[in-house]
């Protein structure tokens, strides 16, 4: 009877040590990242992106933007417009300028009538100056310019050669210095068109 006694203390040892385990197992498993593991996961989120650079804040000075038009076919007398606008340091200017031209067609059904019908013909300046920071004597000009003119050589009739002349330009000019910005062809004729830009910082 002993003997029964002895085998039923022993099982109930081991069946004790093998329950305490189980927690233990449990904490085990559910033990915390070390700080290696911990940096490492951190390392392959992706950082957030750098911010821009804060544009400088505009300075209390006005600048003069000069815009001259030389419109030129073959060897003939250049037509010149110059377009002239103020605007303060890193602020938006824009200017419009349109007519209404005459202009005859020839008849399909009488080449000796000419219907006189109208075209608009327009110049238009956008600009924004903004002075150069560390560098007062240059400024940076945004620049758009639209030009629809009138036919080459001040003819009446429609012809070809007549297209609009469209640009948008940055461009980097030293106060009070004439650039040449463009030079382009028309592509239906032999006529040119010059752009040139003064940008002067009014003191």
């Amino acid at each position: 009877m002993w003997k029964r006694v002895l085998i039923l203390i022993c099982a109930l040892a081991v069946s004790a040590s093998a329950y305490g385990q189980q927690p233990r197992a449990a904490a085990a498993a559910k033990k915390p990242s070390t700080n290696a593991e911990q940096s490492k996961s951190s390392e392959n989120k992706s950082e957030p992106a750098a911010k821009p650079a804060a544009e400088p804040p505009p300075q209390p000075v006005n600048v003069k933007i000069e815009v001259s038009i030389t419109d030129q076919s073959g060897s003939g007398t250049p037509a010149k417009k110059v377009v002239t606008v103020i605007a303060g340091d890193r602020q938006r200017t824009s200017i419009r300028s349109s007519a209404s031209v005459p202009v005859k067609h020839i008849a399909a059904d009488n080449p000796l009538t000419m219907p006189l019908t109208y075209r608009n013909v327009t110049i238009n300046v956008d600009a924004r100056p903004a002075i150069v920071p560390k560098e007062s004597n240059k400024v940076l000009v945004s620049f758009g310019l639209e030009y629809f003119p009138k036919p080459a050589g001040g003819q009446e009739e429609m012809e070809p050669g007549m297209a609009s002349f469209n640009e948008q330009l940055a461009l980097i000019l030293e106060s009070g210095k004439p650039t040449i910005v463009s030079l382009a062809a028309d592509p239906t004729s032999d006529r040119k068109i010059t752009v040139e830009v003064t940008a002067t910082i009014l003191r």
